[in-house]
């Protein structure tokens, strides 16, 4: 997948006070060299459709400042065999599954083991066993876990942070994502981003039958509808963001159960806006 533009500073969304609280705090850039140099390779555990780590406040801080990771209420990871990184676990960071793969595959900066039985958790928190998984099996078990969804949203996740971005969930405003260009606690997110895979990639899935889009089959396998991208575009002008349709491109015959697809898959960004009749129309009388 090829490198785009880095964004910067520029046209930053600040939240309220925060543009000076920003200069004490390192780009995500700068925060993830730093995650990699103090840590090296952290270790986490896929339990319950995601990956937990057993963090220090540090390695918590520079999780969730880079987007990694989000904090874990305290009891929710009771029955998950977490591996301890550096002093000990003072908290718990839960990472998505397309997050977990990033870190895993181009970060090179964590290794997931396998929740397995009691016997086994015991021997991962003694440190007598690893159960860890390869790159290759990571894909292949959440491939299992999250069906075609993860597959694009890996590929769009991984295209956004090569660009500079930090993609988070973007469920609250009907999208797949919503991208910030710092920590969401310091600005606000610049823009909503719909997933669109491209006819080539849905026959690549087998869900069209004799090549003929099928409206039903689209929806029962998350494709979105024109219907669906016009409410959400309009949700982002209310909510003062960009909205993006995310287009994703793949051969016919790519093997979405390898991670080798990612090499032919490319994310071609669309922003999509209304058209203000009035504003042309002043354009046009002032030209």
């Amino acid at each position: 997948m090829p490198r785009g533009r880095e964004t910067g500073d520029r046209d930053v969304k600040w939240k309220r006070g925060k543009r000076r609280a920003a200069l004490k705090h390192k780009r995500p850039e700068q925060l993830v060299e730093s995650l990699i140099r103090e840590f090296g390779v952290v270790r986490g555990t896929r339990a319950r459709g995601q990956v937990w780590i057993g963090a220090t406040r540090r390695l918590g801080y520079l999780l969730e400042q880079t987007c990694l990771g989000r904090r874990a209420r305290a009891g929710t990871e009771i029955g998950v065999p977490l591996t301890p990184n550096g002093a000990g676990n003072e908290l718990v960071i839960r990472v998505c599954c397309e997050d977990a793969y990033y870190m895993c595959a181009f970060l090179r900066c964590l290794v997931v083991s396998e929740d397995g039985d009691e016997d086994a958790a015991r021997e991962i928190r003694l440190g007598l066993g690893t159960r860890e998984m390869d790159c290759e099996t990571l894909w292949r078990v959440f491939r299992r876990d999250c069906g075609h969804a993860f597959a694009l949203k890996c590929a769009a996740t991984v295209h956004f942070r090569l660009t500079g971005w930090l993609p988070r969930s973007g469920l609250q405003y009907g999208a797949d994502f919503v991208l910030y260009q710092r920590h969401p606690s310091l600005v606000h997110s610049d823009s909503t981003v719909v997933l669109v895979p491209d006819a080539a990639a849905r026959r690549s899935f087998q869900i069209d039958d004799d090549d003929v889009p099928h409206r039903g089959v689209a929806l029962d396998n998350g494709w979105p509808d024109w219907p669906d991208l016009q409410a959400t575009s309009r949700l982002a002008v209310q909510v003062s963001k960009k909205f993006i349709e995310a287009h994703i491109s793949a051969p016919k015959n790519v093997n979405w159960n390898e991670p080798s697809c990612l090499q032919h898959i490319y994310v071609n960004e669309i922003e999509v806006s209304r058209f203000n009749t009035k504003k042309h129309l002043e354009n046009y009388q002032g030209d």
